[in-house]
């Protein structure tokens, strides 16, 4: 019995044993397949992730190629406008045209060596072409009284005269003169094979924007000239958005009194610049001339609201003297513009010019006879 019981302990012990073992192996060998599962899922999250980078990078590539595509396309049509630009402009040459006075002009190609003898064009050209291509300008250009590019105009050493042997030394490719330039001058400078046009003087607004127009044409510039044209209409419409609302009755009436005793009636461009101001021209009104002499006891028969005297002092006049010797004349006390302190020296450069600077002169006199509205 006692045999019997020790054998069986020792059989409990090896079982015992035996089931210890295989729980150890069971515990083992399922911490290693967890290991591996583990190392397993890592192995495929960072296959994932790199898979995932680099696509993302693939795509930034491609983002990047098509962003590379669309600034070299860009810059191709840039650089094509320009070129487009830069042909039209040339491509209208040589260049044939009948000028003010009738003559037919040609111009072989882009004008390099532009000549102005108008002060007209001088404020035009500047506008126009590169200072480069202006071998020079009229004497007035730099006349501060008169001229409304001084400054632009110092860059152009060269101030011109009609002075035939100067001009010919200068060979130049183009001279623009205006259509009162005397004839036989003209004559001489085209038998020297220079080409000479004759360009109309404005008599109104609308006729200076046909000159811009036209010596853009001139210089291969016309996308410039229409930029012109459209800035004076920018001018022009902010002050008829002003004036627009005044009755006929509530308009005044103004005259334009100069250092020749002269006044400016129908057909000038005074008469033009009072019409967009919004005033009525007493000149134009009694039927007056372009430019007519008027006297004194005339100014007090007419009893202006408003007089514009000259601004522009030159050798022999001093303006500011005449507009001081104008209002102390007693026999022109009884005016209405005396009276009312209504008498003014608006810039002549810019209501004598007739370049695009006239539309300055609509808004000068608007705003001085209607400060209110510019308030």
């Amino acid at each position: 019995m006692k045999r019997l019981f020790k054998k069986n302990n020792q059989s409990l012990r090896i079982i015992g044993t035996l089931l210890t073992i295989i729980m150890l192996f069971t515990v083992f060998t399922a911490c290693t397949v967890k290991d591996k599962d583990q190392t397993a899922g890592t192995d495929r999250g960072t296959a994932l992730q790199t898979e995932e980078t680099s696509s993302n990078e693939k795509e930034t590539q491609e983002n990047s190629n098509k962003s590379n595509d669309i600034e070299e396309e860009s810059t191709k049509n840039t650089v094509g406008d320009t070129t487009s630009q830069v042909e039209e402009s040339t491509n209208i040459f040589p260049l044939k045209v009948i000028d003010a006075n009738g003559a037919e002009v040609e111009i072989e190609k882009k004008p390099e060596r532009i000549v102005s003898l108008t002060l007209t064009t001088d404020e035009m050209l500047l506008s126009l072409v590169d200072k480069k291509r202006i071998t020079a300008l009229s004497h007035l250009s730099d006349d501060p009284g008169l001229s409304n590019v001084v400054k632009e105009a110092a860059e152009i050493p060269v101030k011109a005269r009609l002075e035939l042997e100067s001009l010919i030394s200068m060979q130049p490719d183009l001279i623009i003169v205006a259509d009162w330039t005397d004839e036989n001058s003209v004559k001489q400078l085209r038998d020297a094979n220079i080409t000479v046009y004759s360009l109309a003087t404005p008599n109104n607004i609308d006729e200076v924007k046909d000159a811009v127009f036209k010596v853009s044409e001139l210089v291969g510039e016309k996308e410039k000239g229409q930029e012109i044209v459209d800035w004076m209409d920018e001018k022009l419409k902010a002050v008829e958005d002003k004036v627009k609302t005044l009755k006929e009755n509530d308009k005044l009436k103004a005259l334009y009194y100069d250092s020749y005793l002269c006044t400016y009636g129908k057909g000038s461009t005074f008469d033009d610049i009072t019409k967009k101001a919004g005033i009525i021209n007493l000149a134009s009104e009694q039927g007056m001339g372009m430019f007519q002499e008027i006297s004194k006891e005339k100014i007090v028969e007419l009893n202006p609201d408003i007089l514009l005297l000259p601004s522009w002092s030159y050798e022999g006049f001093d303006a500011e003297q005449f507009t001081k010797d104008f209002k102390n004349d007693k026999s022109l006390a009884t005016i209405n513009a005396i009276k009312n302190d209504r008498v003014f020296n608006l810039p002549d450069a810019h209501i004598i010019t007739t370049s695009q600077n006239i539309v300055l002169a609509v808004e000068d006199v608007a705003r001085a006879a209607y400060p209110e509205l510019f308030k």
